[in-house]
């Protein structure tokens, strides 16, 4: 494995805000992921729209909140606008399950610790540093925790 900054393993794309007045509840405009409340259960759920496009998310991105609280995964299915409070991340399911765990031990809530606002900022996620193997170990990785996490979630249906 190689200890390596998250911003040189995977691209991340800050999100912006798109002006207030463009916000809608149609849905045949552009999803808006604004921040933790569009997260459940590790996907984004649509609950706002948007008119503009300012920054954008593409189907499979990892979605991660940068504002109170900071560090709450999720993936998207969906085209979308990210807002200022998270961030989309082009990455796989083993970077997924790693951000996740980070996030879990408290790693990112210790990055946002000390400012007024609990956030984190591109330099804070880019150069945090992570380990990872060859991208083969990945992909099988990734498939085993999948598959937990649907064997789980299929027990608390139950």
């Amino acid at each position: 494995w190689e200890h390596r900054k998250l911003g040189d393993e995977a691209h991340i794309i800050m999100g912006q805000s798109p002006d207030g007045s463009t916000y809608s509840k149609e849905p045949s405009d552009y999803i808006l992921i604004q921040g933790n409340a569009d997260l459940i259960n590790g996907w984004v759920v649509p609950r706002t729209w948007t008119t503009q496009i300012t920054k954008l998310a593409e189907p499979g991105d990892l979605i991660m909140s940068v504002r109170a609280p900071a560090g709450e995964m999720g993936k998207t299915l969906y085209k979308a606008v990210i807002g200022r409070g998270v961030a989309a991340i082009k990455g796989n399911e083993f970077l997924y399950q790693l951000l996740t765990k980070m996030n879990v031990e408290g790693y990112w809530k210790r990055l946002a610790a000390g400012s007024t606002f609990e956030s984190l900022n591109s330099k804070d996620i880019n150069n945090s540093r992570i380990a990872v193997p060859p991208e083969t170990e990945q992909e099988q990785i990734g498939r085993l925790f999948s598959t937990i996490d649907k064997t789980i979630a299929l027990h608390q249906r139950k």
